[in-house]
This record gives structure tokens, sequence and C-alpha cells, in this order.
């Protein structure tokens, strides 16, 4: 059966022809026990987060397009959000082609001095060699060396570029994909080396549809895309991207054009893959902004409370909250991912030097803080455009994996403990996380002392156990029988 008919037969039974009907005219579901999901948020939300990703606590996130051939932004940290030209300095190198429309920005300057007057789009014929030389399975045993026990790949980013041959083309630019099946090869070199494999798309922007510059945040929102075709044109992508490579996860980004759009996208998913997750940046376009200005200007005020958290608003569906480049790893309603660059950038920006990269410690501690708080670390990777992997970047992969191959026990597969932090009695700090009836204890410490804890009931009186040896990055003890 065709992914077309199967798309058809689902919508159908949607539609009110019933699950019985649809169990005996197609082998849609895989066993009688796969649940149906309906495209309505009460059916939606009756799906639970997968242990899998649960237990798998690290992966990689891939940013990689034409913006990794300039491969350049204006170095620094995110800069005030409420500036009313905050996007002029945006540090975001994926963001280049919406920052060389501002004509006094670092990015416009480098482009007249590198470039000249050439188009965002010549940027094509370098990255289409890259992906045509690029070496997926290098790349993805990297990324299990690293101790990532998943990937995300951006399939789509602002600019509008498909990573894959879609069928379904760019109404404004046609030819504006890559001839490189790069989803495919990375979805295959991913899970050979026990990766799941995810895809990201952003859902809410595309400046192939809607080239207006974007100043800010409150812009970023006004220019998300809310009409039929470009609706249209995200369904037909995502069940593309579902057909095709079945991935483990649904990573869209800034929102999404209708509810109903959303819902049937969700749907078809999780019934397609009963083991996959969906994270919360589905915002509704449409819906956000319909309604008289007071009722807008409330949903408004509510998506700013979200933006303090790092987040978008999210939409009465989602499986996991991803909070971005975010200060905070403390508990949140729901799981949670934080995700961002080792660097200031998602995409490859060649400014940062090794100085201003995240050290693998510093990336260590970050993923333990995450953990013992319920969370799971997307740490991005920017590949350069020619298909190769930053040194610098793949150093600092390698030195974590080294860390997790010696204590991924007190990570993999564990849950929050009762406290989630503390301190020693000469002040270092703690972590904790749990696994069973067995609490590991991990001291944002490299040096060699005894673990002696302060006061803390139920611990008063035990040693634990040193697991993995000394480490210059963080050191675990396990203690054992416990409640």
């Amino acid at each position: 059966m065709t992914n077309f008919a199967r798309r058809e037969l689902l919508s159908l039974a949607l539609a009110g022809a019933g699950t019985a009907a649809l169990a005996n005219a197609a082998p849609l579901r895989k066993s009688k026990s796969m649940q149906l999901y309906e495209p309505n948020f009460e059916s939606l939300n009756q799906h639970t987060l997968p242990d899998w990703f649960d237990d798998a606590k690290f992966g990689i996130f891939i940013h990689w397009g034409l913006y990794s051939v300039p491969a350049f932004a204006p170095f620094g940290p995110n800069p005030n959000p409420t500036a009313p030209d905050m996007m002029r300095t945006n540090p975001y190198a994926e963001w280049y082609e919406n920052t060389l429309k501002f004509p006094d920005s670092e990015t416009t300057a480098y482009h007249k001095k590198t470039y000249g007057d050439a188009p965002y789009s010549d940027f094509r014929k370098g990255f289409e060699s890259g992906a045509a030389a690029f070496s997926p399975d290098d790349w993805a045993d990297i990324f299990r060396d690293s101790g990532a026990r998943y990937v995300t790949l951006v399939t789509k980013h602002h600019d509008g570029y498909l990573l894959w041959p879609s069928k379904h083309k760019n109404p404004h630019r046609p030819d504006w994909q890559s001839k490189t099946d790069i989803v495919g090869k990375m979805a295959k070199a991913a899970r050979k080396a026990g990766l799941r494999f995810g895809t990201y798309y952003s859902g809410g922007l595309d400046w192939t549809f809607n080239p207006a510059r974007v100043d800010n945040g409150k812009a970023m929102i006004a220019s998300m895309l809310r009409d039929d075709a470009y609706d249209r044109y995200c369904l037909n992508h995502y069940y593309d991207l579902i057909d095709r490579y079945r991935p483990d996860y649904l990573w869209n980004d800034i929102g999404y054009p209708t509810t109903k759009s959303m819902q049937q996208v969700i749907a078809y998913y999780y019934n397609s893959t009963p083991q996959g997750l969906i994270n919360d940046r589905w915002l509704a376009a449409r819906e956000f902004f319909s309604g008289t200005p007071e009722e807008q200007g409330e949903r408004f005020k509510r998506l700013q409370s979200y933006f303090k958290q790092h987040r978008i608003a999210p939409p009465p569906h989602y499986d996991v909250i991803t909070p971005e480049y975010s200060p905070d790893t403390k508990l949140l309603e729901k799981k949670w991912e934080t995700t961002r660059g080792i660097g200031f950038s998602f995409g490859y920006n060649q400014m940062e030097t090794d100085s201003q990269l995240m050290s693998a410690e510093a990336i260590v501690h970050l993923l333990i803080n995450c953990v013992a708080n319920g969370g799971n670390l997307l740490l991005n990777v920017g590949p350069r455009g020619d298909g190769t992997l930053c040194p610098m970047q793949v150093k600092r992969l390698r030195d974590v994996g080294t860390w997790l191959r010696a204590h991924g026990d007190a990570i993999y597969g564990t849950k929050p403990w009762r406290i989630t932090e503390a301190a020693t009695k000469d002040g270092r700090q703690v972590r904790f996380t749990r696994k069973g009836n067995t609490l590991y204890a991990l001291v944002l410490d490299g040096s060699d002392k005894p673990l002696e804890l302060a006061d803390i009931e139920g611990l008063s009186g035990r040693e634990g156990k040193l697991i993995g040896g000394e480490s210059a990055l963080a050191r675990a003890w396990a203690f054992d029988g416990m409640n």
C-alpha cells in the first residue's frame, strides 16, 4: 500500500469511519494493541512520553545549511530581547540571511567585504558540494562516542531550504532543496550507530514565503505564516518526512500555521510511530492572531511570560518542553530538554575561538544539572560548509563521551531524587540522581577529595562507593539500598 493510500485511509477513519473499518481495510496498525489517535487534543493528550527519551538524557542537535558556508555572526550572548532591533546583532549564524537585511550590521559588513553583492542564494553551490562529500557515518560515530543516545537534524530552517529532495517543491523557489538526500543519509547512519533519529522543521517561519526582515522577538511571532497555501506546504512536508524517514522525534520550531493541520500531523505521526514524541513549539499562528486586539494582547502577555523561561508558549498538547540557552535547569511542569550550541550559535560560526566555546567540563556539569532536575540536554553541533565537523567541537564531544563511558550509570535511565542538589562540608556542589534503590551523588568538582556531605536525611552515616574512578570533569558516588 502506498503512503498516500495509508494517509487517505487514516483520514477516513479519523473522520468517523471507525477503528474497525480501518483495521479491516489495511495493515495500517502494526498490532491490535496499537492505539488509534484522532486529530483532536483530547485524543492526542492520551499519548505518553516514550521511556527511551526519558532514559536517553543526552542528544545531539545538527544545524547545517546554506548559512554554514559564510559561517558568520556577531560574537556574543543573545542581546536584550526588548531592544527594537535586537536581531541586528543576532549571534546565531543560521540567521545570516535575516541579519544581512540590516544595512549597518556586522554581518552585512562582512558579507560585502567577502562576497560583494552576491545574494544569499549563491551559497547553495558551495553547500551542495559539501553535502555531496560529507560522511554521515563519520558524524554518527562521533555522536555515538560522545555518549549521546539520539540525534535531531535540521531539515528546513527559516531560510526555507530543504535538506531532502521533496516532491512538494517550494512555490517561490522550485529548486530550493538539496540534491543530496541529507536527511535520509543521516537517518541511516544514526540508526546504524545505534542512535535514535529526530527531525527539526521550521513550521513558523519561512523567509521564502515571507521575506520581511525580523527585527525582534515580537516581530518574529508576528511574521509567523498562517495562510492556507503555507499550511498545506507544511502539512505535506511533515507527511513526507514521516513516511520517508520514520523519525523518532518531531521537533518543530517557532510555531505552526493552524491548529487543524497541526492535529492532523501529530495524529498521523503517533499512529505511524507509537514510540515517537513531539516538542512544545507548535504555537498555532492563525489562532494566536484571531479575535479582538484585546484577546491578542492577552496572548502576547502569556507568550512573554514563557519567553522568560526561554521557551515558546505551548499548544494544548506536547510531550516535552524545549527551553533554549536557558541558564535555569530547574524542574518544570513536564519533561523538558534544554538546547544550546557549544558556543553562542547553533550554525557554525567561524568567529568563535576555542576559548569562547563551552569546555567539556562545563558541558558535563550542564548535563548533570539537567538530569538531576528531570531534563535532557540537546547539545548542538554546527558542521562547516564543506561537510566537516569543527575539530574544537569534536574534541569536546570526545571528552564528554569518555566521562559518560565511566559514569553513565549515574546518568542514563535515572530519575530525580527528592533532593536535587546539596553541598559537601567543604562547599563543593553536589547533584543527585537515582536508579531503583541506588542513589548517585555527583560532585561538580574534579578534585580527589573524599565525599563528605553535610547532614542529609537518609544519608547521614552512609558511605558511598566511588564509580568511574577519578575524573577532572566530575566525580560520582553510588549509595546502594536506598528507599
